[in-house]
């Protein structure tokens, strides 16, 4: 992604093209691979018996050629195999459903995930999260911002300018290994009118009174606040992932007091950082969005995050709501208003999350990486030419793509990984699908591409949802 400014009036963004890149030709290795044994089996039924031969081994190459060439939901259908083959074993095995283990304190249990063991900060009161799995220790910020959409364009230009120098000045920390900015509705109960109502009513028999009782019951009793959660994933002092001593959380406090300054200069204020009772409770609405434990309450006394996960092929299912995880396969390829997930991001009658994961990736890796795309487009530029296949514009643009983000390495800018996520939560099926048709139709006017994420559904839920910063799918 690039910052675009014609003019100081007119903010804009630009993304690349997601990279399609092959080992030949577009192919990846795994289509090379399968079409190449389809083209063996055809050769030696041609050797072995002519044109007899072609025919009777067709039931072997041409299913293989079509697994190799056709595409299904925006993918190779070869790429499905292991998709629909781990999803398989997972449902023979039992491994669909998962149950929380029963731990004690100070850890924390999710399905799926065991026991995460919880330290906390001396000075700030921070939780920090040992996640052994993904190698990491996570603390996780509520943050809010100080306006944009209201702002005069000049500002929004500074606004973004800033927010790219903080993410800029988190990839240049070797400590911070990945950063996931959750922006999620979540439901926070009776609203003060039902609750003066409910504390405050008197019944005196007036046919005033009963209307305004009966609009009370009928209003909705739910209402919705939006929520930025920031979690930021450190690499552990000495690798020291089984057990933080004293010195080591102290070196993950000044690590993340460098990281709220850097967020304060984007104008990003880091409210506080959760506490383990927090951290129980976003857990815990993670997985229910309708179940917010009070803060106040003491994490032995209140239920685990989640009993157990239900997984199938295009949902989950957990305690009290089903949901249902996108991933944006496609960014707007125009250039467009900083603001364009504004769609997405407000939305008061569904409940949803959307997930931004950034990896910061170290410099001569992604310069080597681009150098290596570059020698495979001049490569595929010279197969086309000499089969006399015609290049279309979307290779060029992507080899475009490729020479700007190069352009901005040497230049000094840093590199980063981007996932988007999208969660969509429900009480039942058939709220699921009618948010997810919801959901689908705000990409489309925020101009992006979804796709859900069929037979991975827990592991999306897990990196959308639940504030581990687990990493890019």
């Amino acid at each position: 992604m690039s910052a675009a400014t014609s003019t100081l009036d007119a903010p804009s963004v630009r993304f690349a093209r997601r990279e399609r890149r092959g080992v030949l030709l577009g192919l990846g290795g795994a289509q090379v691979g399968v079409l190449g044994i389809a083209v063996f089996v055809a050769v030696v039924g041609v050797y072995s018996a002519g044109g007899v031969g072609l025919a009777a081994s067709a039931a072997l190459w041409l299913p293989l050629t079509v697994l190799a060439l056709a595409g299904v939901g925006g993918r190779p259908l070869v790429e499905w195999v292991p998709v629909c083959s781990a999803w398989a074993v997972r449902r023979l095995a039992g491994g669909a459903r998962e149950v929380t283990p029963p731990v004690t304190r100070p850890e924390l249990a999710l399905p799926g995930v065991g026991a995460i063991p919880l330290d906390v900060t001396p000075t700030l009161g921070a939780a920090l999260l040992v996640d052994r799995r993904g190698g990491s220790v996570v603390a996780v910020a509520c943050v809010s911002g100080r306006g944009f959409v209201l702002d005069d364009p000049g500002t929004q230009t500074l606004k973004v300018d800033g927010w790219g120098r903080a993410l800029a000045a988190l990839g240049r920390r070797r400590a911070v290994r990945r950063v996931q900015l959750i922006l999620r509705t979540a439901q926070c109960g009776e609203t003060s009118v039902h609750r003066w109502w409910r504390e405050n009513a008197v019944s005196a028999g007036s046919s005033a009174g009963s209307v305004l009782a009966e609009l009370m019951a009928d209003a909705s009793y739910a209402t919705r606040r939006p929520e930025a959660l920031l979690a930021i994933a450190l690499r552990p002092p000495h690798g020291a992932l089984r057990r933080l001593g004293h010195s080591d959380i102290v070196m993950l406090e000044q690590e993340l007091t460098s990281v709220a300054d850097a967020l304060r200069s984007a104008d990003v204020d880091v409210i506080a950082w959760t506490t383990p009772v927090q951290v129980h409770a976003l857990l815990r609405s993670a997985y229910d969005p309708a179940t917010c434990p009070p803060l106040g309450t003491d994490v032995a006394t209140t239920a685990p995050p989640a009993m157990g996960v239900a997984e199938s092929w295009n949902h989950i299912t957990t305690d009290g709501a089903v949901h249902a995880t996108y991933w944006i396969a496609e960014w707007p390829r125009a250039e467009v208003h900083p603001g364009f997930l504004q769609p997405l991001v407000l939305s008061p009658d569904v409940v949803r999350t959307v997930t931004l994961i950034a990896e910061p990736l170290p410099i001569a890796a992604s310069l080597r990486e681009i150098r290596r795309a570059k020698a495979e487009h001049t490569a595929d530029a010279a197969q086309r030419g000499r089969i006399g296949q015609v290049e279309d514009e979307s290779i060029r643009a992507e080899l475009d793509d490729l020479l700007r983000r190069e352009q901005e390495l040497v230049a000094g800018h840093g590199d980063l990984r981007f996932t988007g996520l999208v969660t969509v939560s429900a009480r039942t099926l058939d709220e699921l699908d009618a948010a997810c048709g919801a959901t689908e139709a705000a990409a489309a006017q925020a101009l992006c591409e979804m796709r859900r994420l069929v037979g991975q559904q827990a592991t999306a839920h897990l990196a959308a949802a639940v504030p581990l910063a687990r990493g890019v799918l």
